[in-house]
């Protein structure tokens, strides 16, 4: 009787303690979240057609909510903000055309990895990896083009 009656304890011991750790994950996630910064959650920020959900591809503000920020904090008057705003649009383009550049790249490497991999292969094992490379393709969300 006592046996159980302690199994039953700890079973709620350890049901409290993961309760109370779910609460306090959920309590210090709510307070790290800053409203300023309306592009990490996603929520009442539209990043525009063709962005991710942070707006440009690897991170960060999208310069508009950039130029908003410095706005504020710097104290710009309306010259500095126009002039900032044309660096921070230089700037975008700069970086969209690397990382097309970079994607062209690794796209052209892929090709010749796979090409370079069939080579070894026997015919059947090159419709087998033919297959696996389109399911993953798929499951990636990526059409037969890619």
């Amino acid at each position: 009787m006592a046996d159980s009656r302690m199994r039953v304890w700890f079973a709620l011991f350890v049901l409290a303690v993961f309760c109370l750790g779910g609460a306090a994950g959920m309590f210090i996630g709510a307070r790290l979240e800053r409203p300023d910064r309306p592009w990490r959650s996603g929520v009442g920020y539209d990043p525009g057609p063709g962005r991710g959900q942070r707006g440009v591809p690897g991170g960060g503000p999208p310069p508009e909510v950039l130029l908003e920020r410095l706005t504020r904090d710097l104290g710009l008057d309306s010259s500095q903000r126009e002039q900032i705003g044309a660096v921070l649009e230089a700037s975008r383009e700069r970086v969209g055309q690397f990382q097309r550049e970079v994607r062209a790249q690794f796209d052209t490497e892929q090709r010749t990895l796979r090409e370079e991999i069939r080579k070894v292969l026997t015919p059947d094992q090159q419709e087998r990896f033919d297959r696996s490379l389109e399911r993953g393709r798929r499951g990636r969300g990526r059409g037969p083009g890619r």
